[in-house]
């Protein structure tokens, strides 16, 4: 599954950067990953909020507890993706503001 192999690959980043020397250019190639993930997470949530919502919709479902009204169940996952949604999108404005403050940090090359 692509989003499976996303993560894992995200997490070979996070390894991988844990023992690099600071430079610049992973700072802003990663803040641009950053954003694009972001974006992609927000455009999922709100593909799956959406398809959450009409999923009750000419079909038998069930809680696996079989104590809950499954309706319950996907207006809870509704509500948690409609608060994920904002939170991804408020996590785009710190993001895309560090991506903009990197680009503008170098460093001094003495000869």
């Amino acid at each position: 599954m692509a989003a499976e192999e996303a993560a894992e690959r995200w997490a070979d980043v996070v390894r991988l950067q844990r023992w690099a020397d600071p430079d610049h250019a992973d700072f802003y190639a990663l803040a641009a990953e950053i954003m694009a993930t972001l974006q992609a997470l927000d455009d999922l949530a709100h593909v799956l909020r959406r398809q959450v919502t009409g999923y009750g919709q000419g079909r038998t479902l069930y809680d696996d507890t079989r104590q809950v009204d499954p309706a319950t169940r996907l207006t809870e996952s509704t509500v948690e993706l409609g608060r994920l949604v904002e939170y991804l999108q408020a996590a785009q404005a710190p993001a895309n503001r560090f991506w903009s403050a990197i680009g503008h940090v170098g460093v001094e090359v003495t000869p």
